[in-house]
């Protein structure tokens, strides 16, 4: 007597091939969106690293500005480099810089770990306290000064995060001459 049908190896196999036909594009799907989220995040990051170098750029050009029209000049870094009770944010320091508390104080040193930058509602990033209007993000700016010469400094901004559970972290260094 013969009977026709398949035999349960036959039906194994045939599910192994068609769970690993769906499980492969799958698995390269997951693996897209997370590189499409870590390509968000990065360009995220390098324009907050951007905004902050903006930042100690103006710090440097007011500081000229307050020197050409004050009879007493202060430090060419002065909200920066720890003169004058301000800030330290040189070589074994970080600080962070808050582009948006302007008024309030923008520099803060790091003691310990630096704390994480707030995003608003209306999509800026600040270190104003976490509440209904202001979230906590997953990036984390660091400002570094490192004094070449008396009439040069090297100004290094380091954006770290975590994405998928993989730490990130973008720096952009340039050299700030005093121009006075």
């Amino acid at each position: 007597m013969s009977t026709k049908g398949f035999t349960l190896v036959e039906t194994m196999v045939a599910i192994a091939v068609v769970a690993i036909t769906i499980i492969g594009p799958l698995y390269a799907l997951q693996q897209g969106v997370v590189a499409s989220y870590a390509a968000r995040d990065k360009l995220v990051a390098s324009a907050l690293a951007q905004e902050g170098l903006e930042f100690v750029y103006g710090v440097r050009n007011n500081n000229y500005l307050y020197n050409t029209a004050n009879v007493v000049p202060r430090s060419w870094f002065y909200g920066l480099d720890g003169t004058d009770g301000s800030p330290n944010c040189t070589v074994s320091r970080q600080c962070t810089v808050d582009t948006i508390n302007i008024g309030g104080v923008p520099v803060r040193e790091c003691t310990g770990s630096c704390t994480p930058l707030n995003l608003s509602t209306t999509g800026l990033y600040s270190h104003n306290a976490p509440n209904a209007s202001n979230v906590a993000t997953r990036f984390t700016r660091t400002v570094t000064l490192t004094p070449i010469s008396s009439r040069e400094m090297q100004v290094s901004v380091r954006v770290s995060w975590t994405t998928a559970k993989i730490p990130y972290s973008i720096t952009i260094s340039e050299n700030m001459q005093n121009w006075l």
